[in-house]
């Protein structure tokens, strides 16, 4: 298996990780309300980024750095943080960090950059 391939797979595997952990955080914070949907546009650009890695033609790299700065704003708009919802947020960019030190196996680029810098700051 090339390192390409296996970095592509492991970064699909990080993403699904992330629906799961954003998930969970919806579910301690009430986020994604119906007066609140704009949560949901995090679970498209995860679903979009899983696409393109699994093409293997493209580095999700731009995409990664959107999912963060989305993540980010939610974290931002959150109302109650217990300790519960902190926990996750913080395993939410774990994953997220994790998934741009994989990308760096392939790759060193502006975007990924930014988006392990950003979500090292915040676990």
């Amino acid at each position: 298996m090339d390192i390409y391939h296996s970095t592509y797979i492991r970064y699909i595997d990080l993403m699904g990780r992330l629906k799961d952990n954003v998930a969970e955080l919806f579910r301690l914070t009430g986020g994604a309300r119906q007066e609140n949907m704009s949560d949901e546009h995090v679970f498209t650009l995860i679903n979009r980024t899983i696409d393109t890695a699994s093409e293997e033609k493209f580095l999700p790299t731009n995409e990664l750095l959107g999912i963060t700065k989305e993540l980010f704003n939610i974290k931002k708009r959150m109302d109650a943080k217990t300790p519960a919802a902190q926990a996750m947020l913080k395993q939410c960019f774990r994953t997220l960090n994790m998934a741009a030190v994989s990308l760096k196996q392939i790759t060193d680029d502006c975007a990924l950059m930014e988006a392990n810098e950003l979500s090292e700051h915040e676990m």
